[in-house]
């Protein structure tokens, strides 16, 4: 018997173990589970996301984890993206190129992931363009966030062809919820410098909040080991970044329905690693977010509600690059030109050598001859030009979708919708101009309860995309309840990942602006230069997992566990290099395992909870062995996975409103396709007190985060300067 199968069979037995338990304590009280609180959304965990109508979580056809704000204010964390290591099988690594973090359910390449959905009241957090979340700017203050629903799982007949592996919903607290005022701050020593400023109220039949986040720090430590030896250009605190942004939300009650509106403000700053040799200024990029929706909600009648939500963002991201010392002869057409006839040939003329036996047309020998006369013997081809790159990207987003929910009847529930996407990029830099995407879809789910014990759901979304294949995706779910708080679930999910726009249609060259000498210039565009693969396939994956929920009397805990088996096939990985965006198809990726997440508040005021997963990877990979132009190895697929994560967490409520959380967080094996895979070991803790000022309430933290390991984060340069971080916040509500 394998290890995965010992911990598969471990995990059954305790989960029947707890059952046999719970019920065997019922039967001694006479009445099985009758001084349990009624259940309702205050006493039991009510999942939105996983069908889109509200359901016990008892009843819900997904593994499913919530986040809810209470246990967001306890753990005090840095960011969303931390949040997220308190939900089985996610992995959270750094992401060098952007100096974000890169989240993943599962594992995966670690640059750019794009496997799962996030969504932020239903609005997606997915850019247009270089398709990717940017964690630390999502624009959200965590203050308020009422609840983070996490579907485990592939879920793209629910929410589109991106919930490939996961989805993550964010819902923020109703604006009548949070009435007056707040103000925090916080600071630390890793360059943390937090401000959130809110104030609610109402005004007629709206309910309304204001908010203003500011969010700064430094990250890891230098990316160069010898510091002091390095220049300051091309070794500055390449991980310093900022954002600020402003939200206004409102609620208005109309007749017989609701209208919720949405204002988002953003702009961020954040320090990147140089690409080029020549850059002689720092490395910056600034983003700037503006983001409008609506979403109406209307009862028809007890039985039947419509809704029609809306909401369009644009972005742009601006990259001031200045070089000097590109050689004059790189910036020639002509070798641009013989580099997209043949590449080889056009490398070995950069590099100032003979490529007379690698030319192998007459049009490239012509080429060549040209070069050859410009620069004879090679003559004046390296004199240095200075410039400026303008790196900039604009992306707009339009999406409106109609949802229509009736009640047919207590036992069957009908779920029905479509929507239109719009996506428009613009840039000369990475698209060569502008291109758009629209995106058409369709999707239904019915839930129907079939007897007393048993519900069947089935759903499924049509989706056709600009220059892609209609897709169709299936799920079928069962839910056996064993009690009234327990059940057993088969879940059978399709699920499809459309390539972005950036794998389909790159363009990527770099022109140089306001060149000097601009004197006997053969053309300013840099030679070397790269396209996407245009005809790139959805990525699939099948998804069959069996589960159980509980919510037990026995310490008031709940479980859930979930045994899993994911087989992803037609998926594809591109090298993100302007010299080739070189694009690996046809690989084939298989993870099984088994999760599980357990609470347990055996005292009053506290309370223990376990998340974990143990996850295995099989890769199938036909370019393991070959030339080295066209090798991939498996670890460079999936170099963010992971065997083992667990997180073990201690919440306390002390006298005199002190209350404090312990973390215990293990990422054993991570990189573990590699020959030296990290083991990562951190205790992060935070202690509160609320104190009572007049009509105010005035709440003092402290927060910690400590490496117990001495592995880096990922890569060798994942590295904090202070192993143990400190942060000091004080927040005043009025």
């Amino acid at each position: 018997m394998n290890k995965f199968t010992k911990i598969g069979v471990l995990g059954l037995l305790l989960s029947f173990h707890a059952l046999a338990m719970d019920i065997e304590i019922s039967e001694l009280s006479g009445n099985a589970f009758s001084d349990l609180p009624e259940f309702n959304e205050f006493d039991v965990p009510v999942v939105l996301t996983a069908t889109r109508i509200q359901q016990h979580h008892a009843d819900v056809p997904a593994s499913a984890t919530i986040i809810d704000a209470d246990l967001i204010k306890q753990l005090g964390v840095q960011s969303i993206s931390d949040l997220l290591r308190y939900v089985p099988g996610m992995i959270i690594a750094p992401e060098n190129a952007n100096n974000s973090d890169s989240v993943h359910y599962h594992g995966g390449a670690n640059t750019l992931p794009k496997n799962m959905q996030v969504l932020l009241n239903g609005r997606s957090m997915y850019h247009s363009g270089l398709a990717a979340v940017s964690w630390f700017e999502i624009p959200v203050a965590i203050e308020d966030i009422r609840r983070i629903e996490v579907v485990r799982g592939p879920n793209a007949a629910t929410y589109g062809a991106n919930s490939f592996q996961a989805v993550i919903n964010i819902l923020t607290k109703h604006p009548a919820d949070t009435y007056g005022g707040s103000v925090k701050l916080k600071s630390g020593d890793n360059g943390e410098k937090d401000a959130y400023l809110r104030y609610g109220g109402q005004f007629g039949n709206s309910d309304y909040r204001a908010s203003f986040v500011q969010k700064t720090n430094d990250r890891f430590g230098p990316f160069v080991e010898n510091a002091e030896s390095a220049s300051p250009i091309n070794n500055p605190n390449t991980n310093a970044r900022s954002v600020q942004f402003a939200n206004f939300d409102a609620v208005t009650a109309l007749n017989q329905s609701e209208l919720t509106t949405a204002l988002v403000y953003m702009q961020s700053e954040k320090e990147l690693i140089e690409q080029l040799d020549e850059q002689t200024n720092q490395n910056k990029v600034k983003t700037e977010r503006l983001e409008l929706s609506v979403n109406w909600v209307k009862d028809l009648s007890h039985q039947h509600q419509l809704q029609v939500k809306s909401y369009t963002t644009q972005f742009s991201s601006k990259q001031a690059v200045k070089i000097d010392g590109v050689p004059v002869m790189y910036l020639d057409d002509d070798l641009r030109q013989l580099h997209t006839l043949n590449p080889a040939a056009a490398n070995a003329l950069s590099a100032f050598t003979d490529p007379t036996a690698l030319l192998t047309s007459q049009e490239e020998e012509d080429l060549f001859i040209s070069l050859a006369t410009r620069y004879p013997g090679f003559a004046g081809a390296a004199t240095g030009i200075a410039g400026d790159l303008n790196v900039n990207v604009h992306e707009m987003r339009f999406d409106v979708e109609v949802q229509d929910t009736y009640v047919y009847s207590p036992a069957l529930t009908l779920v029905s919708g479509a929507s239109f996407r719009r996506d428009t990029v613009d840039s000369q830099t990475y698209y060569g101009g502008k291109y758009t995407s629209d995106t058409h879809r369709v999707f239904g789910s019915a839930t129907w309860q079939a007897s007393e014990d048993l519900s069947v759901h089935y759903g499924a979304m049509y989706e056709q995309e600009t220059d892609l294949d209609n897709v169709f995706a299936p799920r079928f779910a069962l839910n056996y309840k064993l009690n009234q708080s327990q059940s057993m679930r088969f879940v059978y999910s399709d699920s499809v990942r459309s390539p972005d726009l950036f794998e389909q249609q790159a363009d990527w060259s770099l022109t140089l602006e306001n060149p000097q000498p601009n004197t006997d210039l053969n053309g300013t565009t840099f030679f070397q230069s790269s396209q996407g693969a245009e005809n790139l396939d959805h990525q699939y994956i099948e998804s069959i997992e069996i589960g159980y929920y509980g919510r037990l009397r026995f310490m008031d805990s709940e479980l859930d566990v979930r045994l899993f088996k994911e087989s992803l096939t037609d998926v594809y990985f591109q090298s993100l290099d302007i010299a080739a965006i070189n694009t690996f198809n046809n690989l084939a990726v298989d993870f099984t395992g088994i999760e599980w997440q357990i609470s347990l508040k055996p005292l009053k005021g506290t309370q223990f909870r376990w998340n974990a997963a143990y996850v295995d990877v099989t890769i199938d990979n036909p370019y393991a062995s070959g030339e080295a132009l066209n090798q991939l190895n498996d670890n460079t697929v999936m170099n963010a996975y992971a065997k083992i994560t667990s997180t073990l967490l201690w919440l306390q409520q002390w006298p005199n409103n002190i209350n404090s959380s312990l973390s215990y967080i293990l990422v054993d094996s991570l990189n573990s396709l590699n020959a030296d895979p990290k083991k990562l070991k951190r205790i992060d803790m935070r202690i509160a007190n609320t104190l009572s000022l007049y009509q105010y309430d005035l709440e003092l933290a402290i927060s910690a985060q400590s490496d117990v390991s001495d592995d880096s984060y990922l890569s060798q340069e994942n590295v904090y300067t202070h192993k143990t971080r400190v942060q000091l916040s004080a927040q005043l509500n009025f």
